[in-house]
């Protein structure tokens, strides 16, 4: 699990920096008073190496996310309280 974790937090990391170096579709002067509907719902041509980037990290982010739900499953809850062990004790008896 702790490989995994750290593989996850990587592509975390790559998937947010990757999304905040993208331009925007309409990211002209001409958008931000109503230009911009046009390039926003039209065809916007061949995906960019970035834009390829973004789809694959996502799909691997959702991957281990899954992966980690699936493994947080079959493993029983760590309780390190000395305070939960003492009245995890008292309510055996």
């Amino acid at each position: 699990m702790g490989f995994l974790l750290v593989i996850h937090v990587i592509v975390c990391i790559f998937l947010i920096g990757a999304i905040l170096l993208q331009v925007g579709r309409g990211a002209s002067t001409g958008a931000s008073f109503g230009g911009g509907v046009g390039t926003f719902f039209g065809p916007t041509g061949a995906m960019s190496f970035l834009g390829k980037l973004v789809v694959t990290l996502t799909v691997i982010f959702v991957v281990t996310t899954i992966l980690l739900y699936f493994i947080s499953l079959k493993r029983p809850p760590k309780i390190h309280s000395s305070r939960a062990v003492s009245v995890a004790s008292e309510m055996k008896a």
